[in-house]
This record gives C-alpha cells, sequence and structure tokens, in this order.
C-alpha cells in the first residue's frame, strides 16, 4: 500500500470521523472572534484605567483631599478625604483590626479598618494607640459610622499634632 496524498484523503473520508473539518472551522473562527473581543475589551480597560490614572495623577498635583477632623467624617461619607486624629484604641480579632479615633468604642466619631488579608503590611499594629495619626482614602458609612478601609502602607502615618481641618 502507498501512502500518497490520494489515499491518505480517501483513507480519511472513510474513517468514521469524517465531517470533522466544518466542525474544526467553526471552532477556530469561534476562538478568533473570542480572542479579538477580549483584545478589544482588554484596550478599552487600558484606556479607561489610563484614564482615571491622569485624573488621578492630575487630582495628586492640586491636592483636592480635603482635611478634615475625626469629628467630620460623618459629614463627609462617600468623599475622598485625609482623616487626622488620635488613636484612642486600637481593637484586634482574627477578621480585623479597628483604629477607632478620639474616643473608644462605642463613642468613637470614626474608625480606620485593617481586614485581615492587609494586617501583615502593619505589624506593630498597637503603636499607634495614642499617636496622632493621618488616615487617607474614600469614606464609606458602615452601620451610621464613618470609616476608611486601609489598604496600603501610605494610606496611614504618625503625625506630630492633628492637623488643622480644611474646608473648601
Amino acid at each position: 500500500m502507498t501512502w500518497g496524498v490520494g489515499s491518505y484523503k480517501s483513507r480519511l473520508a472513510n474513517a468514521p470521523c469524517s465531517g470533522y473539518e466544518p466542525a474544526m472551522n467553526k471552532l477556530v473562527l469561534a476562538v478568533f472572534c473570542v480572542a479579538l473581543l477580549s483584545g478589544r475589551g482588554l484596550a478599552q480597560e487600558t484606556n479607561a484605567t489610563s484614564a482615571v490614572a491622569n485624573s488621578n495623577s492630575a487630582a495628586t498635583n492640586t491636592n483636592s483631599a480635603v482635611r478634615i477632623s475625626a469629628a467630620e467624617a460623618k459629614s463627609h461619607v462617600g468623599a475622598e478625604v485625609i482623616v487626622s486624629g488620635k488613636v484612642a484604641e486600637v481593637n484586634k480579632n482574627e477578621r480585623l483590626v479597628r483604629l477607632n479615633f478620639d474616643k473608644a468604642y462605642p463613642n468613637q466619631p470614626f474608625t480606620a479598618i485593617i481586614f485581615a488579608d492587609h494586617t501583615n503590611l502593619f505589624l506593630e499594629v498597637d503603636k499607634f494607640k495614642d499617636k496622632n495619626v493621618e488616615v487617607s482614602g474614600k469614606i464609606a458609612d458602615y452601620r451610621g459610622r464613618p470609616e476608611i478601609i486601609i489598604t496600603s502602607t501610605n494610606q496611614l502615618k504618625v503625625v506630630g499634632k492633628p492637623a488643622e481641618s480644611e474646608k473648601k
């Protein structure tokens, strides 16, 4: 038996799985379309990300974050701010760390939260007690109380004395 091109095709045509070519063509076309759409979505996401980065850098350059005291935090829910105050209490449990400002729980006017997946960034969190600190980020409302969730070390810094609040 010779294995020429003609005999190969005739054997393939008689094989039990004949008709695979149209299916393979459809599969290749589907993979190509998905890849094309994914690339287009990635490009749009990259453009959106760079636009946000540009607006954030512009905001950083103009110091748009308002500095407020812990007592003023409740009236700034949803805003990007820098909250300054004295850490009155450090409350730790297995899921999170709470830095309660100005007064201990339940009378604190503001809380900075560090969830368990970020506590390794702050190995000596107890040292923040009785220190004047600044926390930056977006204030969220949790059960009627203002808080900022800390996810990086640059959001929390110890300062000499509480900063004066600036109103815009």
